[in-house]
């Protein structure tokens, strides 16, 4: 099942006792069941869009911030869905030094976004869905912020004690400054009350934060690049999946319906190369076979995509042209 199933068929709350023997009821993925069941727009990402996001988010260019005022989040209510391995394999492409938050055996991830009408501000809760033989979804602790037009506070909180909106830069990566400015981030009420109650001190607080935002920070601009792609409807293939004599079948032994879903896949970069666009009479020395990386061009509100593809040294293989034009309507 996917990991949209697993939190609308969720019913168990999430409780955790303390060797004092106080219990706390923490904000759970089955408090969120009915928002999932009910949400219009479901999608779920196969690996090679997801990594062409991650490409494209994390480009040593500025051509995701270059174009944030072309995004808008493409729906009032939203759940987007990807495989939390091929995620991680392709952050670690693009950044060496990446370590994934926690050691926990995720699966899946999700988020559930509740988008204003304007498409430029709302907010998002990140989901998890664990190994083993529970697999039981999880919600993390935090909530996003998404502000496109930088309208939102930036309160920097130092420890989980003192409330208010956490903003976070990546002073290792710039060219990510001006993506994860529209983002903030705060702790969910009930977490909120329950890490003030356990933690010892703010250094604690603090590490806890730290950890929490990593956990959810590195989705931001994997999540802006498909938007991205997404305002241009020729760009993705949608693939609607309606389980409905799956469903009858699990009527019959008494299980649950699973939800209807959309799955997204980026078809342009599977197609075929076109021409060579080398021009034999340049002085310039032909490049050594290499590996473009692709990458967008704006002109304008026209979006060019570059596809990845290889160059270099004709014995190796004629390289041919792969652009894609993609026009925002």
């Amino acid at each position: 099942m996917r990991l949209l199933d697993h939190v609308a068929q969720c019913t168990v709350p999430f409780l955790v006792r303390q060797k004092c023997g106080a219990v706390w009821r923490l904000t759970s993925a089955g408090d969120f069941s009915q928002a999932v069941s009910r949400c219009p727009l479901r999608f779920v990402l196969s690996d090679e869009l997801l990594r062409v996001c991650i490409e494209l988010a994390y480009s040593q260019r500025d051509e995701l911030c270059s174009c944030l005022d072309l995004v808008r989040l493409p729906a009032e209510r939203l759940w987007v869905e990807w495989s939390e391995p091929a995620r991680r394999e392709a952050l670690r492409r693009v950044i060496p030094d990446y370590v994934a938050a926690d050691a926990m055996d995720v699966e899946r991830s999700g988020v559930l976004i509740c988008a204003e009408g304007n498409g430029r501000s709302g907010s998002l809760r990140t989901f998890f869905l664990t190994g083993g033989e529970a697999r039981e979804p999880l919600v993390a602790a935090l909530e996003t912020l998404l502000d496109l037009d930088g309208n939102g506070t930036s309160q920097h909180p130092g420890t989980v004690r003192r409330a208010g909106l956490i903003a976070v830069c990546d002073p290792q990566h710039e060219h990510l400054n001006d993506v994860l400015r529209c983002a903030r981030f705060r702790l969910d009420p009930a977490w909120q009350r329950y890490y003030q109650s356990v933690l010892p001190n703010p250094a604690a607080g603090a590490q806890v934060i730290r950890l929490l935002i990593s956990s959810v920070a590195f989705d931001i601009p994997m999540l802006l690049a498909l938007f991205l792609l997404m305002a241009t409807r020729a760009a993705l293939v949608r693939q609607a999946v309606r389980p409905e004599p799956l469903n009858r079948k699990r009527a019959k032994l008494g299980r649950p319906p699973l939800l209807e879903h959309v799955e997204v896949s980026a078809p342009l970069f599977i197609q075929g190369a076109c021409r060579d666009r080398e021009n034999p009479g340049t002085a310039r020395n032909r490049p050594r076979f290499h590996h473009v990386r692709g990458h967008i061009v704006r002109r304008h509100n026209t979006v060019y995509w570059r596809g990845p593809h290889w160059r270099g040294h004709l014995r190796l293989g004629r390289v041919l042209s792969r652009t894609v034009e993609l026009r925002l309507h």
